[in-house]
């Protein structure tokens, strides 16, 4: 029988404990940065598919990041230094993707760059790592490699399809991005570092804006948005006209995700835990719009002939301030949706009972939970941490960001021009 399960190359000597953390740290470093992208791009971006993507990716990268931090603290490295900056030149590889000007150019840089380096990365560790003495970082590994080369091939189906639509200049330009994209991982000596490093071409360097955030949601030209919820559509008052405003509520739910996001790209100094929590709320709220978009679509709606609610992100973006907008989202609205009636509760009762409509009902459960642990969100980052406790204090906050967000409806619907600030971001 052959010892050790079969697990083979049980005589090499691999990687000591410090060089394996650190190597770990890199590919986790790309991970965290890649969230970071994500997040933000996936706001400023247009192109409707590809914002549902990226934030299926913050919540990916923000697990794979997970469990290599839990991972490198058994290899004695502490949370606080495994979460620090491990290459200034990484950082700048990081700094300069964000500022990738179009959809195209983005995912050119993150497909066929930097997450095929991270998975060559991944791939020489396992090759080099004992596999007695660290199985649970190559078992870990392993389970994460799917999930990684599944984004790869989405990334490089999605760029064939924009390479069609797009001008030459565009797909010049996304070529020259990975040119110098390539040439800053070089100067890193790779995601893990093991590479000679070395210098950009001067000839290769593409000059780069500092990358904002917009004060308005962005979508391409198949949507038209709309500021104000439901513009222009009319629901029967009866049982049919609730079903399908519920539907189309679903689908709107892009603008809090994007709402979400700009929550987790502005926020700054928080704990490690946040950033996890917000990166699910952010792809919780994307499944939502997703729900709303299958249901819809099964029913045979045209889902580009009615606007395109953009208005949560608007409100958030231009005028929520600080805590204001995830007090808006976990306190004002999600928490309030548990209670029973009407509630989360009801609408699940209503699809299972009433419209009697079976993917809906499946909808409708799964919103159900997942707002659940949203309303656990608000109770930990809002309430706990910012009101030390203090409900009264947090519902007295939630209560100033509805007047707030009335105040914005009537100034839109008065025709008042809007006011905000934009933001740069980061951790």
């Amino acid at each position: 029988m052959h010892p050790f399960m079969g697990i083979t190359d049980w005589d090499r000597v691999g990687l000591s404990v410090e060089v394996s953390a650190k190597r770990l740290q890199r590919i986790a470093y790309v991970d965290r940065g890649l969230m970071q992208i994500e997040c933000g791009q996936l706001i400023a971006i247009p192109e409707y598919e590809v914002k549902g993507a990226l934030a299926r990716m913050v919540w990916q990268e923000a697990n794979h990041y997970d469990e290599l931090r839990s991972r490198c603290k058994q290899l004695r490295m502490g949370s606080v230094a495994f979460d620090k900056c491990p290459d200034s030149e990484l950082k700048a590889m990081i700094d300069r993707t964000l500022e990738a000007g179009s959809a195209l150019t983005l995912l050119v840089v993150l497909f066929e760059v930097i997450k095929p380096a991270q998975i060559r990365a991944i791939r020489s560790y396992m090759e080099q790592a004992q596999p007695l003495v660290d199985e649970p970082t190559i078992s870990l590994l392993k389970r994460q490699l799917p999930e990684r080369e599944e984004q790869i091939a989405w990334g490089t189906s999605a760029i064939q399809e924009l390479s069609l639509a797009a001008a030459e200049e565009e797909c010049e330009l996304a070529a020259r991005w990975k040119i110098y994209v390539n040439g800053l991982l070089g100067a890193a000596g790779g995601v893990d570092g093991t590479s000679p490093r070395t210098e950009i071409r001067a000839e290769d360097k593409v000059v780069t804006q500092p990358f904002q955030l917009p004060l308005q949601s962005t979508r391409d030209a198949r949507f038209v948005s709309a500021v104000k919820k439901h513009k222009d559509q009319h629901f029967a008052d009866n049982e049919h006209g609730r079903f399908e405003q519920m539907m189309f509520t679903r689908f709107f739910e892009m603008s809090p995700a994007e709402g979400v996001a700009y929550v987790h790209f502005t926020t700054k100094g928080k704990p490690w835990a946040f950033y996890m929590d917000t990166a699910r709320h952010l792809w919780d709220e994307v499944r939502h719009s997703w729900f709303g978009e299958a249901a819809l679509r099964k029913k045979g709606y045209d889902i580009y002939a009615v606007p395109n609610w953009t208005g949560w992100y608007d409100l958030t973006a231009q005028h929520f301030e600080l805590d204001e907008a995830y007090t808006h989202l976990t306190i004002a609205i999600e928490k309030a949706a548990m209670k029973y009636p009407p509630g989360k509760r009801e609408e699940w009762e209503f699809c299972r009972d009433i419209a009697k409509d079976p993917l809906m009902t499946t909808f409708q459960d799964f919103d159900w939970a997942d707002e659940v642990v949203h309303a656990s969100f608000g109770q930990k980052w809002i309430i706990d941490e910012i009101h030390q406790g203090d409900n009264r204090a947090a519902k007295a906050a939630a209560e100033a960001t509805v007047v707030k967000r009335l105040a914005y409806m009537k100034a839109y619907e008065d025709g008042k021009p809007a006011h905000g600030n934009s933001f740069a971001g980061g951790y």
